[in-house]
């Protein structure tokens, strides 16, 4: 640092349960995954097809009525529920696969818009809001692929990989993202 000032931080304590965190994904066969780690269950599959945050909520309520796997109590997960099951040992540029357990069914987008030879895979909505302010008209999601975010190099635009797989952003809720 500037000056030869060493940086400190704070330290938190933990004890307890050194397991917490590590998944333990259990195929129902019935087209859900429970994660005997948290106590959740998922469904094995993504919805198929990108929506807003909007139509994403009214796409599980859908779901809900239909009694979707034997279930109606589904919901768009927290932002700590998505992120706890992201596996960063998996990655576009690691394994050419989204960066989640394999056990779960992603689907990977087939664009020639992207210029990348690995597969792109989409981003994920959470129930999280930002509460107040500026970006109160956003929610979270993860991105379980590239998080692709347009740069401006000396007037040229570059679509790259701006986060990398794994990490949480923000968006509009409703209309068009892009």
């Amino acid at each position: 640092m500037p000056g030869g000032l060493v940086k400190v931080c704070f330290v938190m304590y933990v004890r307890g349960n050194i397991e917490y965190g590590i998944n333990n994904f259990v195929d129902n066969t019935d087209g859900t995954i429970s994660d005997n780690a948290t106590g959740l269950m998922w469904s094995k599959a993504d919805s198929g097809t990108g929506m807003n945050w909007e139509d994403a909520l009214a796409w599980v309520q859908v779901k809900n009525i239909e009694n979707y796997l034997g279930n109606d109590d589904w919901r768009l997960p927290n932002i700590k529920e998505l992120q706890s099951i992201v596996n960063y040992s998996r990655a576009p540029d690691i394994t050419d696969s989204a960066a989640i357990d394999p056990i779960f069914e992603t689907t990977e987008l087939t664009t020639d818009d992207f210029p990348y030879d690995n597969g792109i895979y989409g981003y994920y909505w959470s129930s999280t809001s930002h509460f107040e302010g500026a970006g109160a008209d956003h929610a979270c999601y993860i991105a379980f692929g590239e998080a692709l975010g347009y740069m401006n190099y000396g007037g040229e635009i570059v679509l790259q990989d701006v986060h990398g797989a794994g990490c949480q952003r923000s968006d509009p809720k409703s209309g068009d993202p892009t």
